[in-house]
């Protein structure tokens, strides 16, 4: 149980660093191409990263660049906006992200719109800052499913809210069989609104729905703190894990509206980061019940786990009360 702790301990502290947890979302590049050779390039980064950190892209070899870059904030981010004359176009060739302040670990989404070509979308990982434009005869070496696994798999691991959420159903289902049903019904719950909200067919606030989301790990931090094994949440905590859920997926899917899903493939696309999610919410439930079965064996004095339980139930409760009071003073 101390172990089990330990781990809450360190993930509250990386909780902390960034003020709003859920906010990873990437650098944010669309390249459209206005007519033959004329390239609109337009970049964002997301709100809670400070305008100072925004990259400066820089045009290809054969591109000239226009003089003037328009640059403007807004309740999506911090933008930019260049005007390229590519008379080869941009086929095979690279563009550097140059963040000459700091790169403040954001992954890299683009979109290409490039004369009659199919919309492409491309994914760079936090630390790669050269995007490379395929080649048509390099189109099918891109693997969008493995890319939007991955994004998936990271994104769950930098949500650390949803962990969080995750760790106090874990705590309450205590079982491995009880585990697994609560931890399918947030599954099951979360990818409706999650495949609803990236397809646009269910829109909500996402400063309200974030909010919610560090209201349900106070929540969950109050019913462990009161430990009544009687209360509906101890009795049936899929319950709990299917009504929040949903309004987990409706966090999820903020990353992929701010990406935007490939024109083909979409249904897949949205698979894949989905099954990202899910991967990385498996492999945290499953080393957290590990450690919390290895902490018991070694520790197994009953008297021993109230305290302990109400030291979790604390560290949670408290770090979502500061999300909670951030996000609600800054929607």
């Amino acid at each position: 149980m101390r172990f089990l702790l330990a781990c809450l301990a360190w993930l509250c502290a990386l909780a902390a660093i960034p003020a709003q947890a859920d906010d990873n979302r990437p650098l944010t590049i669309t390249l459209t191409e206005l007519d033959a050779g004329n390239i609109e390039a337009r970049w964002k980064i997301p709100a809670n990263v400070e305008a100072g950190f925004i990259p400066q892209l820089y045009a290809p070899d054969g591109c000239l660049a226009g003089e003037q870059t328009r640059q403007w904030s807004d309740e999506l981010g911090h933008w930019k906006q260049q005007d390229w004359t590519c008379t080869d176009g941009l086929s095979g060739k690279d563009i550097t992200i140059d963040y000459t302040v700091a790169n403040p670990g954001l992954a890299t989404i683009a979109r290409l719109r490039l004369g009659g070509e199919p919309v492409q979308t491309l994914l760079l990982q936090p630390g790669e800052e050269v995007l490379h434009i395929p080649a048509p005869e390099e189109a099918g070496n891109s693997n969008t499913f493995a890319e939007f696994v991955k994004l998936g798999f990271e994104h769950i691991w930098e949500g650390i809210d949803h962990l969080l959420f995750v760790t106090g159903l874990i705590i309450i289902a205590g079982t491995w069989r009880r585990i697994l049903v609560t931890i399918t019904g947030f599954t099951v719950a979360h990818s409706i609104t999650l495949a609803l909200a990236a397809l646009d067919l269910v829109q909500l606030n996402i400063r309200a729905v974030e909010t919610v989301i560090a209201l349900s790990i106070v929540f969950l931090a109050v019913e462990i703190a009161r430990g009544k094994k009687d209360s509906l949440t101890w009795r049936r905590p899929v319950a709990v894990a299917v009504s929040f859920g949903l309004l987990h997926g409706f966090g999820f899917a903020s990353v992929l509206r701010e990406i935007g899903l490939p024109d083909e493939g979409l249904l897949t696309a949205l698979f894949a980061f989905n099954i990202g999610i899910e991967i990385g919410q498996v492999i945290f439930a499953g080393v957290l019940f590990a450690a919390w079965q290895i902490a018991r064996r070694l520790q197994p004095v009953a008297a021993q786990t109230a305290p302990l339980q109400k030291l979790a139930a604390y560290a949670l409760g408290i770090t979502a009360s500061y999300w909670l009071f951030e996000r609600l003073t800054s929607a």
